[in-house]
């Protein structure tokens, strides 16, 4: 958990520091986001089977005996 915690603090150190970078990642959201908003029904019904299908990997792979 601290392992996460710090870096996606040291992420978004990096993205205040630097404003073209930035912008370029908030543009890529906000073309993602827009994408998301045209195809709506089908998009979310994609984004929770995808969201299903990597919990089943995930499981899958944590059950297994080392």
């Amino acid at each position: 958990m601290t392992r996460a915690v710090s870096l996606f603090g040291l992420s978004a150190l990096f993205l205040t520091v630097s404003p073209p970078l930035r912008e370029h990642a908030l543009g890529v959201i906000a073309s993602g986001y827009a994408a998301v908003v045209l195809y709506a029904p089908y998009s979310y019904i994609a984004g929770v089977l995808l969201v299903l299908g990597a919990m089943v990997i995930a499981f899958n792979r944590g059950s297994r005996a080392h």
